[in-house]
């Protein structure tokens, strides 16, 4: 950001895109890795946008609208990854309204081969390219197990039932509002997103292991430790 005002002091009138300045990355990883706590770590660390395309799917499918209702029956009831349609729409609206001088982090998308063409077609217009990304593992057994045990509440903090709460009747200990375990948040769902996961993930893993912008991080480890290995593996690439 010092390069960013230095700059801006130099040349007031420039309208040069600058976005190259600033870190794109994506984070992968399947349900209950921890993706999602690492994203909003690095988004803090390093000022980037999060782009977390589980929430934005959850928003769309709250809303009573056509769109809405299909993203709600397929997330919620089938347990199904939304089509890439679908994922393409929501991400134009984010991605058309973010500032040029920030990064991002894309965390769980791209998923699938058609979905990693898009988002390199579409940050490539913005005048971006992506610098890393992440991959975080964990054994099936280990994913089942952390997604059967989380709870969210109503402003979407997530809690460890066993942890964070101990009963289903308690209170979100951060706010204070209602708990519930999400709906694809069962054995049999989680099962069948882990499937689809590793079937569609797999050849966008290969593709940026073969572009030597791969970063795998083992994803059993504490917050703390998973954090530390990825930003000394970010920092050699």
């Amino acid at each position: 950001m010092d390069l960013l005002k230095k700059l801006r002091s130099i040349y007031p009138n420039c309208k040069l895109r600058i976005a190259n300045y600033f870190m794109n990355i994506i984070i992968l990883g399947p349900q209950g890795s921890g993706k999602g706590t690492q994203a909003k770590m690095l988004a803090e660390k390093f000022g980037l946008e999060h782009v977390e395309m589980g929430k934005l799917l959850r928003d769309v499918a709250k809303l009573d609208s056509p769109l809405g209702k299909k993203v709600h029956e397929t997330i919620n009831i089938q347990g199904k990854l939304v089509e890439n349609r679908v994922i393409e729409e929501v991400l134009d609206a984010k991605l058309d309204g973010l500032p040029s001088e920030k990064g991002i982090i894309f965390d769980g998308v791209p998923r699938s081969e058609s979905q990693r063409e898009y988002i390199e077609r579409k940050i490539a217009q913005m005048g971006r390219k992506i610098e890393s990304v992440i991959d975080i593992n964990l054994p099936e057994e280990e994913t089942i197990e952390r997604l059967s045990k989380r709870w969210v509440c109503e402003n979407e903090h997530v809690l460890i039932m066993g942890k964070d709460v101990k009963g289903v009747n308690e209170k979100c200990p951060i706010c204070g509002s209602e708990i519930r375990q999400r709906i694809d948040d069962t054995p049999e769902r989680i099962k069948t997103r882990l499937d689809i996961y590793h079937k569609d993930t797999k050849p966008v893993i290969d593709y940026y292991r073969g572009q030597g912008i791969l970063i795998e991080i083992d994803g059993r480890p504490s917050i703390k430790e998973v954090s530390e290995d990825i930003l000394k593996k970010i920092k050699r690439i």
